[in-house]
């Protein structure tokens, strides 16, 4: 089965660029980077605060209502009802979440509970009509973030829709309940890490976040608006290749720096700047929250034809620290800023 995915992954891409007029290498970068993006970013901050003891209730609200997945005008609205409803519906996430089951039946249960409990704690239509497809929603959210090798953010229509382009088998029935859509979803998303096509263009990120940052566009994504230069007129221009190189570095950097911050937030929730120690969140509180700024240790113009940026070649550094780096006539290294800090 995974064989047969990889080969109509191939084939969808090869489609997009003959449709979009640019090479098969460069449809992956153009493929919705913001998405994957905003994933990388929240996820791990929600899996930091996603605490079962200690529920961080309130912040967990303000990180959630950014998330892109969360972000329909009704979603809105109804994920605002049921924070609105306080201990009710932290104790409802702490339930789902609380000592999460590994099988397949127990899960299907506690997820579809907390879908019956956050219908009642505010996901119905202002008629009272049950919106269990919002609460679904939230689950996912909730879930990904904390067990993202299970599960994925999920919108039904859009899995079955990008599922059914590459041919997937066995797609949600409306006779499944939510829980077993959900599980559904997150086999689809691990064969399709699985795929060597995924590895080769995704190698940075966890899969199924990646994976729901391209599915949310659907199997048939807009251009993207840029230039794609022609092969002839790279050819024509001695420097047009590596410039283009440059640019399409650039693009994929985005998803390297998320990687690198998902990976810091991780072991150190507080971001502190890898130069001085400085963490935004210590220092402003919840608007500070995930931000910090990257730094490449190698400089761009500096990569060598076929190079690619690599999590370890990011230093996550503070505004301040980021100007002292570049000041001057040459940059300096993480290692000599320490020294100059030090006096």
């Amino acid at each position: 089965m995974i064989h047969d995915l990889d080969k109509q992954i191939q084939i969808w891409l090869a489609a997009l660029a003959s449709e979009w007029g640019c090479s098969i290498d460069e449809v992956p970068i153009y493929l919705p980077v913001d998405e994957i993006e905003d994933r990388l970013t929240n996820y791990p901050v929600i899996c930091s605060i996603l605490s079962p003891a200690t529920l961080e209730f309130d912040e967990f609200s303000k990180v959630a209502r950014k998330c892109w997945a969360l972000g329909g005008r009704f979603d809105l609205i109804r994920f605002g009802e049921f924070i609105g409803k306080g201990q009710l519906a932290a104790d409802a996430i702490k339930e789902l979440i609380r000592n999460f089951p590994s099988d397949d039946e127990q899960t299907i249960r506690r997820i579809d509970t907390f879908v019956e409990q956050a219908v009642k704690l505010g996901y119905s239509t202002p008629k009272g009509s049950p919106d269990r497809a919002g609460a679904a929603l939230l689950a996912s959210v909730l879930l990904t973030s904390l067990y993202p090798k299970r599960f994925a953010d999920f919108r039904q229509s859009r899995w079955i829709k990008f599922a059914g382009k590459f041919n997937y088998q066995s797609t949600p029935s409306g006779a499944m309940n939510y829980g077993e859509k959900l599980i559904w979803t997150g086999r689809f998303v691990s064969d399709f890490s699985k795929t060597m096509t995924f590895q080769r263009y995704w190698p940075q990120g966890e899969p199924s976040w990646v994976i729901a940052g391209i599915c949310w566009y659907g199997p048939e994504p807009p251009k993207p608006q840029v230039e794609f230069a022609s092969g002839e007129e790279i050819r024509s221009f001695p420097e047009g290749a590596e410039k283009r190189r440059l640019h399409l570095i650039r693009e994929r950097n985005r998803i390297v720096v998320s990687m690198a911050k998902e990976l810091a937030v991780k072991s150190d929730p507080s971001l502190k700047c890898e130069v001085c120690g400085f963490s935004y969140v210590e220092k402003y509180g919840e608007h500070g929250r995930a931000f910090i700024e990257a730094h490449h240790r190698q400089p761009i113009a500096s990569l060598k034809p076929g190079s690619q940026t690599r999590v370890e070649d990011i230093s996550l550094i503070c505004a301040n620290c980021h100007r002292m780096v570049h000041r001057g006539d040459r940059t300096l290294t993480i290692e000599e800023l320490r020294i100059k800090l030090k006096g």
